[in-house]
């Protein structure tokens, strides 16, 4: 399996894009997260990806940054359904709120004619709950309540080897489970040394230093950190990865936007 990596940056990046992804396994794609505005279809382009080649997709939860690029996308399928540029089925996953808000919003912008045409024949919504199994992109997924503070969010495992836990801490609740992941996925929003501005962010969110020590305790054999903030530019990369290898002694993956992540499934 692949890791097409859209972006890296948490809600307010500028440098970076929204944190979202596709997965690549057998030549079948799926979106996770769409960011927030239509960056995604230039990401898309760059990463040499067509939308009209993306089977399914996924909603972790509805905050903007995750949520709002799913009108470009859609408004995309949509138009390739129209001119006979897109054949195969978009399903999307997701909570019953957020495929709720991401069919109002297109709907809203698109219009009902052309939305009703498509929607729940071509485009299909699936709702997801804690515990479901579903075989997506020829992998077994099973999706988790992530037990967000201010918001439902979902995340989802891939035979306990991919673990992707949306843009919050890890619940503790999971550390047993997910114990000796092959890559485990957590969310670092910034450095210790940046906590005393970052106070308020950091009630839903960890440190590079904190996330870097649940992957350590949890043994996992593949640590990949993002949804990050961007202030530190070009060294990014290069300071995360110098905290997070203090606390964390397995293979660490700082990725850019535009990076591919090869991961063993």
């Amino acid at each position: 399996m692949k890791i097409h990596v859209l972006g890296t940056g948490m809600a307010m990046v500028q440098e970076n894009f929204n944190n979202c992804f596709v997965l690549e396994n057998k030549n079948n794609l799926m979106l996770v997260d769409a960011g927030g505005g239509n960056r995604i279809l230039d990401q898309l382009k760059k990463a040499k990806i067509s939308i009209y080649e993306i089977g399914d997709a996924f909603i972790s939860h509805n905050h903007s940054d995750h949520l709002l690029g799913f009108a470009w996308v859609l408004r995309q399928v949509l138009i390739g359904f129209m001119m006979g540029k897109r054949t195969k089925n978009l399903i999307i996953f997701g909570s019953e709120e957020c495929l709720r808000a991401v069919r109002e919003i297109t709907i809203f912008t698109m219009g009902e004619e052309l939305c009703n045409k498509y929607f729940d024949k071509k485009i299909l919504f699936k709702k997801v709950v804690d515990k479901q199994k579903e075989k997506i992109i020829e992998l077994p997924f099973t999706f988790f309540e992530t037990y967000a503070t201010d918001m439902h969010q979902m995340g989802f495992y891939i035979k306990n080897d991919f673990v992707f836990a949306g843009d919050v801490p890890l619940a503790e609740c999971y550390y047993k489970k997910f114990a000796n992941a092959k890559y485990l996925c957590l969310e670092a929003f910034c450095l210790e040394s940046e906590r005393a501005g970052r106070e308020l962010p950091l009630k839903k969110h960890k440190t590079v230093e904190q996330a870097s020590q649940v992957g350590e305790m949890l043994k996992a054999k593949n640590l990949i950190l993002w949804h990050t903030s961007d202030n530190l530019g070009k060294k990014r990369k290069k300071v995360y990865s110098k905290e997070a290898k203090k606390y964390y002694n397995g293979n660490l993956f700082i990725p850019e936007d535009l990076d591919v992540i090869d991961v063993e499934i």
